[in-house]
């Protein structure tokens, strides 16, 4: 508000998404030198991170376009 060109909430999708993304491109990193069970896990993990990522696109989505 005010001097910010989003609300708070925009705000925190954003960086929610952000930090998913992020995670994702870490787990990409880990896989390379995993053992099969660690990179099962990580699968696993960065499926999980996907998936979340893909709701708080849709859920930016909606703030955006109601504004």
């Amino acid at each position: 508000q005010g001097a910010f060109p989003v609300d708070n909430n925009t705000y925190n999708l954003v960086q929610m998404l952000a930090s998913k993304l992020e995670a994702i491109e870490v787990y990409q990193k880990y896989q390379k030198d995993a053992d099969q069970q660690t990179r099962g896990l990580i699968d696993t993990l960065m499926q999980q991170d996907r998936q979340h990522a893909e709701q708080l696109v849709q859920a930016l989505s909606q703030k955006l376009s109601s504004r």
